[in-house]
């Protein structure tokens, strides 16, 4: 087992600026779990699901993780685009994955982690060049694979491995869809393919994340994106 974290998007940007789109969503969140309305979209669901499952959660940890990467990717995407069209293309993403719930995936679904994936797709495809700093967890055998970027320091790393580290943007793009295509056959596998919605959603977002830069205007996608020197 690996388990990343995000702790900072580091694009060498100003932060000066509070990414006031990226906050209201991120508020919205935690306002309508504080409130417990859960509007599941999925097989018969109202119209509606289709965009408010995106604002529902199954429990705290679930939220607290979304929103966490949310706001670490986010922030930075917010910044870049703006409020307005921030706002535009998370809920755009946030409504695609919800039509395929609602026309394919046969169990109610709840969760942002599709618009989340996203706004980090969307991240790392305006700014390759900023680097992700994230704390991880590790477990045999994945310890292996972390001993080849760092050489364990204590005998126990080689069975359980934790720390944090710094990984450049451009490599989530093939690490990320490559995590979840694993995630999708592992779960297959193990428990049935009626397990396999959850990162088939996250690739779905991937997907859309894609799709969402190729409609962005010039002025935004030919930016050059900053790096800390």
């Amino acid at each position: 087992m690996f388990m990343p974290i995000p702790l900072e998007f580091n694009n060498g940007g100003s932060k000066a600026s509070l990414p006031v789109a990226n906050f209201t969503l991120v508020l919205a969140n935690v306002l309508v779990y504080l409130v417990g309305w859960s509007w599941p979209t999925g097989p018969g669901a109202g119209l509606l699901s289709l965009l408010l499952y995106g604002f529902c959660h199954f429990d705290f940890w679930h939220l607290v993780l979304n929103m966490w990467v949310l706001w670490v990717f986010g922030s930075s995407v917010n910044r870049r685009l703006g409020n307005g069209l921030y706002l535009l293309v998370y809920l755009g993403c946030l409504l695609a994955v919800g039509v395929f719930a609602r026309l394919i995936v046969p169990i109610g679904m709840v969760g942002a982690s599709g618009a989340v994936f996203a706004v980090i797709t969307i991240a790392l495809i305006l700014m390759p060049a900023a680097t992700i700093e994230f704390a991880y967890l590790a477990i045999f055998p994945v310890t292996l694979l972390v001993a080849l970027v760092r050489r364990p320091k204590y005998e126990l790393n080689w069975v359980l491995s934790w720390g944090t580290s710094f990984v450049p943007a451009w490599w989530c793009l093939l690490l990320i869809p490559l995590m979840e295509l694993y995630s999708v056959f592992w779960r297959a596998w193990s428990f049935g393919w009626i397990s396999c919605w959850t990162p088939a959603a996250h690739l779905l977002g991937v997907a859309c994340g894609v799709a969402a830069v190729l409609m962005l205007p010039a002025r935004i996608t030919h930016r050059p994106s900053l790096t800390s020197v």
